[in-house]
């Protein structure tokens, strides 16, 4: 499966949790941290970040509960800001 199929399916997903709305790439790009433009690159699979490749091959490696646990920390932590201190850096599945 090509990555801007996936990013396209996980597009829809959203638009079914947003009770069926579309939402616009700038919506979205708004949502996600990026510019509209990335954004419509990677709808378009007209570029492909090899770093967002390389994250999907790695939790493709975790169970369903692992991969869970991962997205969650990474928002807490995106919530939160920068860890302070060095315990706070490290993500374990712990």
């Amino acid at each position: 499966m090509e990555l801007k199929q996936v990013i396209k399916q996980i597009h829809s997903i959203m638009e079914v949790k947003n009770q069926g709305d579309k939402i616009n790439h700038e919506e979205m790009s708004k949502r996600i941290g990026i510019s509209k433009r990335a954004y419509s690159e990677y709808y378009r699979g007209n570029n492909q970040p090899l770093a967002m490749k390389a994250l999907l091959k790695m939790l493709n490696n975790l169970n369903n509960d692992e991969i869970i646990k991962v997205v969650r920390m990474a928002n807490r932590i995106e919530v939160q800001g920068r860890p302070r201190n060095k315990q706070n850096k490290e993500l374990t599945l712990n």
